[in-house]
């Protein structure tokens, strides 16, 4: 019996483990978010503010700010974003601009051709090529 209080507390430490090498890869790819999403993956993930905490802080229900949290943490260990990460160095600086702006910071095509001063269209043709990159390297 003292080895399966053993076995079941070694599970305990590596859950525990898990989740705090996972609170370190969000909160290190948090740089590359927008302020306000910065702000929420370093309180929720690097200072431990809960969702409840952190909505009364915000002046929003905690479901709302849990949907945000949720919808940051997908985006943040996507495959598309950790891709964008390692290739973006690689591109031509517009393209470069443009998958930072909606892949990383998750500005909608729109937001982005405004704030980089660039056409719907020439965002969206640039989003595809990255796309396809990505598409391609999966295979």
């Amino acid at each position: 019996m003292d080895c399966a209080v053993a076995s079941q507390h070694d599970g305990l430490d590596l859950r525990r483990r898990r989740t705090r090498e996972m609170a370190e890869v969000l909160v290190g790819r948090a740089e590359w978010l927008g302020d306000e999403d910065r702000a929420i993956v370093s309180a929720v993930y690097q200072d431990g503010i809960s969702a409840k905490d952190l909505a009364n802080i915000r002046g929003q229900s905690p479901r709302c700010v849990r949907r945000r949290i949720h919808a940051l943490v997908q985006r943040i260990t996507s495959d598309e974003f950790a891709f964008v990460l390692r290739a973006r160095d690689q591109w031509p600086p517009t393209r470069r601009r443009v998958a930072t702006a909606c892949v990383l910071r998750g500005m909608s095509l729109r937001e982005a051709g405004d704030k980089l001063g660039l056409s719907l269209h020439a965002v969206r043709k640039h989003m595809d090529a990255v796309r396809a990159l990505h598409s391609a390297e999966l295979r």
